[in-house]
């Protein structure tokens, strides 16, 4: 059984694309957006939603007193050039925003970005090179990254910002996804508190 964001297990065999594997057909469900802006390059990284299923979790977080930034697939990724945005109809779809980063937080999360898009035969220049540029990741890669995202944001120190990224790319998969459904969780405020205590507790 393939484990799925929602936190449950599924008997559904998932398509397969270059993407990777996804319930919804093989369609990449996270993607890197560089921009330029007055601070040099930044990179944010969003998961991607049908608009009912982001909708639902925004209720949910808000009663827990947590916000959701959402914004429409279209408005972000519009008028990118990368393939997936002709490929699928987009239409009724949301980008959830999970975190933007540059500079030293960005600097320090370089290797890891590098190896997961390697791995998966994407262009990590995309996105670290100048210009705009966009990047849909598979789910897998798309759940360490956001773990990356968010979790490195309040780290002050270089060093554990890098012990912090070391520690996720050693992570197995099924690993990694207990810990989104953790820090995602509205019953789970200190999810990420928690990760960043256990991969940088040592420094």
């Amino acid at each position: 059984m393939t484990p799925h964001l929602d936190g449950a297990e599924s008997d559904t065999v998932p398509t397969t694309s270059t993407h990777g594997s996804s319930v919804y057909g093989g369609r990449p469900t996270f993607a890197l957006s560089r921009r330029d802006d007055q601070d040099g390059g930044a990179v944010t990284l969003y998961e991607l939603l049908p608009k009912e299923q982001a909708n639902a979790r925004h209720d949910r977080l808000e009663r827990c007193g947590r916000n959701l930034r959402t914004e429409s697939f279209v408005d972000v990724f519009g008028d990118s050039t990368a393939g997936p945005v002709e490929q699928w109809a987009w239409e009724d779809w949301t980008a959830v925003k999970i975190a933007r980063l540059s500079g030293g937080r960005l600097r320090s999360l370089l290797p890891l970005l590098r190896e997961e898009l390697d791995a998966v035969g994407l262009d990590v220049a995309t996105v670290t090179g100048t210009g705009d540029g966009d990047v849909f990741l598979p789910e897998t890669v798309g759940v360490r990254l956001a773990l990356a995202f968010r979790g490195i944001k309040p780290i002050q120190r270089v060093d554990r910002m890098r012990a912090f990224c070391r520690g996720l790319a050693r992570m197995g998969d099924e690993e990694c996804y207990y810990w989104f459904a953790k820090c995602r969780s509205p019953s789970s405020p200190n999810g990420e508190k928690a990760l960043r205590t256990l991969l940088t507790d040592h420094l």
